[in-house]
């Protein structure tokens, strides 16, 4: 009785060190390579980044050659794709090499993009809350020294005003 209490959680830790081994080996699926897997993974990456650019502002007229660029990655993958089924791994590799390209370099303008409009919103926000506090303050002083400010001007126009003396007759 003993005996089968140590077997079994000696036997219960050699599978879960197993599974853990064999779940950690990571094989390509069904006769695809791995630039393949890796062209699938970028091209999400770069999918995801373009919406992450135009969520955070980007225009729609820089997005759209990313796009494009995006496109001709997707085509370069699915030719990859129909060679490696075919049997033609090294044209499969080259198509994926030039998928993985474009992606990436669909991901970086992407990101450019996407922290230049975050960047681009960040100063008109700020721009927006300069010119708010300013003219809460510009408005402040005017409402509360209105008074000196009619004073001064009534001050400034008899100070600008001529004065007729009238002629020396009249005061005879």
């Amino acid at each position: 009785m003993r005996m089968l209490r140590l077997r079994f959680p000696a036997g219960l830790a050699w599978l879960l060190i197993a599974s853990a081994l064999l779940s950690s080996v990571t094989h390509p699926a069904s006769g695809q390579s791995t630039q393949i897997l890796v062209a699938k993974q970028d091209l999400i990456q770069a999918f995801q980044s373009i919406r992450t650019a135009e969520q955070l502002g980007a225009s729609k007229a820089d997005l759209l050659p990313l796009s494009i660029q995006l496109n001709t990655a997707l085509q370069s993958e699915e030719f990859a794709e129909i060679l490696s089924q075919q049997g033609n791994a090294s044209a499969a590799e080259t198509y994926a090499v030039q998928s993985i390209n474009l992606s990436t370099q669909v991901t970086v303008r992407a990101e450019a993009l996407g922290n230049q409009a975050k960047n681009s919103s960040s100063y008109w926000t700020i721009l927006a809350y300069s010119i708010a506090v300013a003219l809460a303050l510009l408005s402040t002083v005017v409402l509360l020294e209105a008074n000196r400010i009619v004073r001064l001007a009534r001050r400034r126009r008899l100070l600008k005003a001529k004065i007729d003396y009238g002629k020396r007759e009249d005061a005879r």
